[in-house]
């Protein structure tokens, strides 16, 4: 298992303390105090993403306080911050608090800079924040193909199923024009590993009947071919109005010689709130997590016949994908009919990480 800190992600918060004349600010250049604000960390520059409207900002995963290197930030003509955070003696603490104020000495708003990733936290190899509105990041995502499948014979093939905004990848699933439109999207053919730990913070926030979203993996490069032989982890899966999530793994094992025990967990929890679901991977064993408490682990048994038996799929030169969906079922699929009343169906996702041990 590795040993992981909780990760937390940089903020910065912005709050309005001073309601402005709109036509004055307008003519002052106000409406955007700060347009552009930035921190280097490891020979890298992270940007922060910023909501004009909300007045919120925020930065993705930095490795840590103390690799902080350089700052960049943008204001409005004749805009000033204090105290400066890219002075020379600037030193980064868990909160920063700056005060920006226009030319004419009004404060415009107070900004709080609160923690970020912890410095014994290592071995990340894929993040996505989600902290940049529009479509998912193309050089890690694509969208979920439509499919036969229970999960996919819903997928829309469109963004206004899959986007972000506010921080969050959105997952939806409606119906238009009385057609079921479901969004998803994934990494095949762009990230896939073999052992490490995925961590995903996502809330359900509308679950009728027929709703069916998943965070889960499946083989880029699989040991053996065809399902449920070449495997499949699902982090987390919701039915219905049920008070559980579910976390299974699938293999020929399985699913077809019917060794079920110790494959799948219930578990309850405030899945409409924020969750951080999680799984850990070894050569020996799989353990899954809800808000870093396990659920249950299941293990290499290094069978004789493993070739006959396919017990584990999750061996040297497997590799994994992430999958993030929302899926809409139907009658006779283990998610049930729709309740179109209820419609949309919707899963927020705040984040998701990848990590291996450092070699």
């Amino acid at each position: 298992m590795i040993k992981m800190k909780n990760i937390v992600l940089a903020y910065i918060f912005l709050a309005a303390l001073l309601s402005c004349n709109k036509a004055d600010a307008q003519n002052d250049n106000q409406s955007y105090p700060m347009t552009a604000f930035s921190v280097q960390s490891g020979g890298r520059w992270y940007h922060a993403n910023i909501d004009q409207t909300a007045k919120i900002a925020s930065i993705g995963a930095v490795q840590n306080l103390n690799t902080i290197t350089g700052v960049k930030y943008t204001l409005a003509e004749g805009a000033t911050i204090s105290p400066d955070p890219a002075s020379e003696d600037w030193a980064w603490n868990e909160s920063q608090y700056f005060t920006i104020t226009d030319k004419k000495g009004q404060t415009i708003y107070n900004v709080v800079f609160t923690a970020l990733l912890s410095p014994d936290d290592q071995g990340l190899i894929f993040a996505d924040e989600f902290n940049v509105d529009g479509i998912p990041d193309e050089s890690k995502w694509s969208l979920c193909p439509l499919g036969t499948s229970d999960w996919c014979n819903q997928m829309s093939e469109s963004y206004d199923q899959a986007y972000v905004k506010d921080g969050n990848l959105v997952l939806v699933g409606e119906k238009k024009d009385g057609k079921y439109l479901a969004g998803g999207i994934q990494t095949k053919d762009k990230f896939s590993f073999t052992n490490g730990r995925v961590e995903c913070r996502a809330r359900i926030v509308r679950y009728p009947d027929g709703a069916f979203p998943a965070i889960w993996m499946m083989p880029q490069t699989p040991l053996y071919s065809g399902w449920p032989a070449c495997g499949e982890i699902d982090i987390m899966e919701h039915i219905r109005q049920e008070p559980v999530i579910h976390q299974t793994i699938h293999t020929h094992y399985r699913n077809k010689l019917g060794y079920e025990e110790g494959t799948t967990a219930q578990t309850r929890c405030n899945y409409w709130d924020y969750v951080v679901y999680a799984v850990d991977w070894t050569p020996e064993k799989l353990t899954f997590y809800v808000d870093g408490k396990e659920t249950f682990s299941y293990s290499n048994m290094h069978l004789e016949n493993e070739s006959e038996m396919m017990q584990w799929p999750y061996g040297p030169g497997s590799s994994y994908y992430l999958i993030l969906n929302m899926g809409l079922g139907d009658q006779g699929t283990w998610a049930g009919p729709m309740d179109d009343a209820n419609l949309p169906a919707v899963m927020e996702i705040d984040w998701i990480r990848v990590y291996q041990n450092p070699e």
